[in-house]
């Protein structure tokens, strides 16, 4: 399996982009936004609320190295994060669901320059995905299909500070040490059916 920067060298060599692209049959995809940040512009000044999402993506920045999972991007107040790509591993759930555990417990010692809680709403997702680099001045890892809608819905429809996850991927952590909370069933505007899941409370598990 190539590495992303092997394909954006291919893309700058004149390649297809389409040719670069792969699909990926399961993998894992996370969604985490910092929740209310439209209020804490308002709240702080500009450099405080820049300093403030800083030092949270640079706390899941850690996150991502220490649980081998992949960073994909940035927009706005939201991170998105993936396992199972570019890298295929048949533990992609559960890197992700480790990772997601990391980023709620590292962000909870957080506060703002005016003393109140920072808050992040994660959400995750297993399925299919294709996926590519964009771009050739900026290249781009990106992930295509309705497994990163998905996993993006699981965010919005979640709660702050809880990690909500879909059926798909709880059944990847049932044999393992993961500890979930049923949510029940909620009807989500432009998907057929409905969006079942549980939140993801805590592992078991210790790296040793």
């Amino acid at each position: 399996m190539e590495s992303v920067y092997a394909v954006a060298l291919r893309l700058r060599n004149g390649e297809d982009a389409i040719e670069t692209c792969e699909s990926f049959d399961d993998v894992t995809v996370l969604f985490g936004e910092i929740v209310e940040f439209s209020e804490l512009c308002a709240r702080l000044t500009a450099m405080e609320a820049v300093t403030c999402i800083n030092g949270v993506f640079s706390l899941f920045d850690n996150v991502t190295d220490s649980h081998n999972v992949f960073k994909v991007e940035t927009v706005g107040q939201v991170y998105m994060l993936v396992s199972g790509a570019p890298e295929r591993r048949p533990d992609h759930a559960q890197h992700v669901a480790r990772a997601a555990l990391d980023m709620q417990a590292q962000v909870r010692k957080m506060t703002t320059s005016d003393g109140e809680n920072v808050h992040v709403r994660i959400g995750m997702h297993s399925g299919p995905v294709a996926a590519g680099v964009v771009g050739l001045k900026m290249p781009r890892y990106c992930l295509f299909g309705d497994t990163v809608n998905t996993a993006a819905r699981m965010q919005s429809h979640g709660e702050p500070g809880k990690i909500y996850i879909s059926e798909s991927c709880q059944k990847h952590l049932q044999k393992d040490d993961f500890i979930t909370e049923p949510r029940g069933s909620m009807k989500i505007k432009k998907r057929s059916g409905d969006l079942g899941g549980s939140f993801l409370e805590f592992t078991l598990f210790v790296e040793m």
